[in-house]
This record gives C-alpha cells, structure tokens and sequence, in this order.
C-alpha cells in the first residue's frame, strides 16, 4: 500500500493557496480528503494495467484546471504522465504532468529542452532558475516547474502567457501520491486461441474432415 504523501514545503514564491478543484467525472475515487483529488478508480486501474510504476502516480491541483481522464497514463517505459484541461472556455491551454524515475540536476535544467504543447516540437531553455523547492525554467513561450523527490522527478508545465507562475509551482510542490489501497490493476484482455489454425504453410484456418467445399 503507498501512502499519501506530498513534495515539500511550498516556497516563499508560492505561499499562497490553491483553489480546491472538484471534478465529478469517471468512477469515484476510493479516498477524498483535503489537496489534490486521486484519480478515479477505474482510471487508476488502467493506469496500472499499462505498466506504470504505481510510486509514479500523481495527480495536482490547479485553480481553473482538471485531468482530462484519458490523457493518464503510461509515459515512456513505466512513467507516469497526464494532461490537464481548463474548466471554461476557451479550452486550447494544456498543463502537463509528468512524473520519471531518476534524477535531476542544474545540467539537465540549463540544457534539457521544455517540451512544448501537444504536437508541438520542444523548445530550447532560455532561463532556469533553482529556487528552494526545484527548478523553474521558460523557453519559446513554455514554462516548467521541476521538483526532485524520493528518486522521482514531477515536472509540471504549461504556457506562460496562460498559466500563472506561482500557480503552477504551488500545483507541483503540492502534488500528490496516488494511495491506490487495495486497488489491483486492470486485467488485459487474453487473445482468444483459435484451433483451427495451422502452424505450418500459409496459416490459413483448417477445415474439419468432410466439411470442405466441393473442388476443395
């Protein structure tokens, strides 16, 4: 069982609250309480059923945002990663979540490129800027905020023009750890074996003795 647990103390540049978001959409999730809300329980199940490492699930809280459900889940190999949608119009901003096992440095914050909205190619740094909770970088109109915790590494970003900067590093520092209790995963669908197929020539379905068509 993984227990909740958030990223740290917010800094002196994020102090300030974040709106409660409640969503009602997809299964109930199976614990509330105060901060980010937990994904819904059949979300998290397909989440896990795709082969995330359930230390690497973790849901935000962004005033004017919520999970747009289907965009959680596998992020690379065994990641975790989500989109995040307005809640009113217009609904063109995106806000990205990913979660990876590793590390992070000053290096990786000065040269690895911000990824940019959906479709989009990622953009080169401009700024990185370590504070005492992680790193906030900007680049082509895209801003992230990094946070180092637990051999994890959250990075959550979004347009700068669009996405208030203190907003968005409040969200990542106050992220959450999904407790999936005594959820198990989605179980794949098994592939139905047919009898009827030959393992030699050119596979095509055998047909019982006496039932083949006339010339056949």
């Amino acid at each position: 069982m993984h227990g909740a647990r958030r990223l740290g103390p917010i800094s002196t540049a994020a102090t300030a609250l974040v709106l409660l978001l409640t969503t009602a959409c997809g299964t109930e999730s199976s614990s509330r309480d105060d901060g980010p809300a937990p994904l819904p329980d059949d979300t998290y199940r397909r989440v896990l059923a795709q082969g995330v490492d359930p230390d690497l699930v973790h849901t935000i809280e962004l005033a004017g945002f919520e999970l747009a459900e289907q965009s959680a889940g596998v992020f690379g190999d065994a990641d975790y990663g989500a989109t995040y949608v307005p809640v009113e119009a217009p609904y063109t901003t995106e806000v990205h979540l990913t979660v990876r096992a590793g590390t992070y440095d000053a290096g990786r914050c000065a040269t690895e490129p911000l990824p940019g909205p959906t479709g989009g190619s990622p953009a080169p740094v401009e700024s990185c800027e370590p504070d005492a909770g992680g790193w906030y970088r900007t680049g082509g109109g895209w801003q992230e905020y990094v946070v180092l915790d637990a051999g994890h590494v959250l990075a959550l970003s979004g347009p700068t023009e669009r996405v208030d900067r203190d907003d968005l590093v409040a969200a990542a520092l106050g992220a959450r750890h999904q407790d999936g209790g005594d959820i198990t995963p989605a179980t794949p669908s098994s592939p139905v074996t047919r009898g009827d197929l030959p393992t030699t020539g050119d596979g095509a379905p055998v047909d019982p003795y006496g039932t083949s068509a006339p010339g056949g």
